[in-house]
């Protein structure tokens, strides 16, 4: 035995040879693991990862697992031999790019979802002008708001295509929208039968005293209210003297004088007026994007009027707070009204006249 002690020495003194590492790492998450074998002919004393020992099996195989730092980590591996022979080894440690908020994502509309009952006694008119002829300053989003609100109305409001008629940009002038009140939408309306949807979304403006409200056609003129736009409450007259059973208004429009960005229509008028609250015709529901004197904000991460965008996301269901598969107007103005006063940081506060109970939206 001793004999063999002072051999097993002797041999260690002539050690000439560096120990034999391998060593690699697989990072997940923040988590590496390190493995590898460490041998050396005469034996080896001690293995260091991170200056820290680890245990090596009977055949020299080792494992452990390191934290990583988010900006990564430079990791030492080191074994030596009985002699005090030494092999080391650097693994560069990395995680993979941790996402960072980019900012607001709002899901795209997509009324294709839940089935509705079909309406086949339901009439639309649809209304968006984006870019107006008289004015440079646009709408934003209106055109694209009103073409997605026709699927809503066939999709979600039961309508037969039939039943919509759709004027978007230059097909929003003052002489086709008059025809089309006055002439088809006369003419399709069941007396006492038919219930009406209306979708505008463009520019208002109010009168300088703020008792008139007007909605700009595409040739409309800001400066020329009472010759070329569309005095609501004459709007909503002729629309009531066909005697439908109702009619549901919705007005992604202001009547501050101010556009979507901090614009106003008409340079010579640089004071915001605040148009005075109208009433209604009986059996009218209107909802209205903002307050007399607010203007209707873009929602500009989902490219959509906020309250067109947040109108149509809670007509696909998550307005339906009893989860009974039915939107009434007041639930559907609640939910609006809930994310567009948050997304508007308060600055934007809907307007509901009429009946708050109606049933606007059934699903199957």
């Amino acid at each position: 035995m001793e004999a063999e002690q002072k051999q097993r020495q002797r041999n260690i003194a002539a050690d000439g040879q560096p120990p034999v590492l391998t060593a690699q790492a697989n990072v997940d998450g923040s988590i590496a693991l390190i493995f590898g074998s460490a041998v050396d002919n005469i034996g080896v004393a001690e293995l260091l990862i991170d200056g820290l020992p680890v245990q090596l099996s009977t055949d020299g195989l080792f494992e452990t697992s390191l934290y990583v730092r988010r900006n990564g980590k430079q990791v030492e591996v080191t074994v030596f031999g009985l002699k005090g022979n030494r092999t080391g080894k650097t693994l560069s440690l990395q995680r993979d790019t941790m996402p960072q908020a980019s900012g607001l994502v709002f899901r795209p509309l997509n009324p294709s979802g839940k089935r509705v009952m079909p309406n086949n006694d339901a009439l639309a008119l649809i209304i968006g002008v984006a870019d107006y002829e008289r004015t440079p300053a646009k709408a934003a989003y209106a055109d694209k708001d009103a073409e997605t609100f026709y699927d809503c109305a066939v999709l979600k409001l039961g309508i037969p295509t039939s039943n919509i008629k759709e004027l978007v940009n230059t097909d929003a002038n003052r002489i086709d929208v008059g025809l089309t009140v006055k002439d088809w939408l006369a003419r399709s309306t069941k007396k006492n039968a038919s219930e009406i949807y209306v979708f505008f979304t463009g520019h208002g403006l109010a009168s300088q005293s703020g008792k008139e409200m007007y909605l700009p056609p595409y040739d409309g003129g800001p400066r020329l209210l009472e010759d070329s736009a569309i005095r609501r409450n004459r709007l909503f007259d002729d629309i009531a003297s066909a005697n439908p059973r109702s009619v549901t208004v919705f007005l992604d429009t202001c009547y501050s004088g101010t556009t979507t960005g901090t614009a106003m229509l008409i340079a010579s008028r640089p004071i915001a007026i605040k148009a005075l609250k109208q009433s209604v015709p009986d059996g009218f529901t209107v909802m209205t994007a903002a307050a007399g004197d607010q203007t209707a904000k873009p929602l500009e991460e989902a490219k959509h009027g906020m309250f067109s965008y947040f109108l149509m996301k809670g007509m696909e269901g998550e307005a339906d707070a009893n989860q009974n598969n039915s939107i009434t107007a007041g639930e559907l103005n609640s939910y609006v009204q809930k994310n567009v006063s948050q997304q508007s940081s308060g600055s934007q506060t809907l307007e509901l006249q009429g009946d708050a109970n109606r049933l606007l939206v059934r699903f199957q």
